[in-house]
């Protein structure tokens, strides 16, 4: 059985992921949420065996947090993969309300060939049928309050907040159904776990905090050098977490100094862009 970078296997998971495949028969488009600061890491590596022929929409959430190169490259990259399929590409930040008529107009466009083959067969005509789907804590239930402006979908800031699935009429002619979003379970390697990690995708109790912040360091060194040096105003090569700590006056009992605080802050303030907007996949090399 496929199991988490921590060793634990996803029993749970699984079971979701199986009531989702009996809920995706009665769904015309899926929209598959990926996080804009991991456009690759955070999208399943059998997505498209597992949504087949569905007509699509991927969408990058996080637009104000991640980086708006990137983001172009990675939109235009998915866009040709997708090929000759029903689908569409684009990115958005769920604290503005400017795209919200595109994507009706999108899901309206893609399910048009649909409702008209139920058109064609004499069924009355109903609302086209969506689901959300993607990894936890990508922005699945945030994004149905968005489309709905109210908050009807359960949100946290944390992996796994919707348990059940219920229905939401998002638009005159679009129902949405939310899901747990969980896809099937998958071994990530390290480098994506890293990632997932650092943008709070996975559960807290899958890694260590200090251990992820060392690791994240290193990676925006290669990534932002930049970034770094401005964030504690010292040369990026020298940065790590007890220089951070000694910036901050961090100190535990004895004067030591106190790593763990430096490497929750440090995590915490990748997450909410005070080192900038960043995107750690490269279009590149895909990691």
């Amino acid at each position: 059985m496929p199991t988490h970078p921590s060793g634990r296997s996803f029993n749970r998971s699984r079971t979701a992921f199986q009531h989702f495949q009996e809920q995706l028969k009665y769904v015309d488009l899926v929209i598959e949420i990926c996080d804009g600061r991991v456009p690759f890491s955070s999208r399943h590596p059998r997505s498209e065996e597992i949504f087949g022929t569905k007509a699509r929409i991927l969408l990058l959430t996080k637009e104000d947090l991640a980086d708006p190169v990137l983001i172009k490259e990675w939109l235009t990259i998915f866009a040709s993969e997708e090929g000759q399929r029903q689908a569409k590409t684009i990115s958005l930040s769920l604290k503005e309300q400017k795209h919200k008529s595109r994507i009706f107009e999108l899901v309206l466009e893609l399910t048009k060939e649909k409702r008209a083959q139920l058109a064609a067969k004499g069924i009355l005509p109903r609302p086209s049928r969506i689901c959300v789907v993607g990894m936890p804590n990508v922005g699945k239930s945030s994004l149905i309050n968005w489309l709905i402006g109210q908050k009807k979908a359960k949100t946290g800031n944390k992996p796994g907040v919707t348990k059940g699935a219920q229905w939401v009429r998002v638009h005159p002619d679009i129902e949405l159904l939310d899901t747990p979003g969980i896809l099937p379970a998958f071994s990530f390697s390290p480098s994506v776990a890293l990632k997932l990690a650092l943008f709070n995708l996975m559960p807290e109790n899958t890694y260590d905090v200090v251990e992820i912040a060392t690791n994240g360091i290193e990676l925006m060194k290669s990534r932002y050098p930049k970034r770094l040096e401005a964030y504690i105003s010292q040369d990026s090569d020298s940065l790590n977490l007890e220089e951070i700590a000694r910036k901050r006056n961090f100190l535990i009992t004895g004067g030591k100094l106190d790593t763990v605080r430096a490497a929750n802050i440090f995590v915490r303030d990748l997450r909410d862009a005070k080192l900038g907007r960043v995107t750690l996949d490269q279009p590149q090399s895909r990691l």
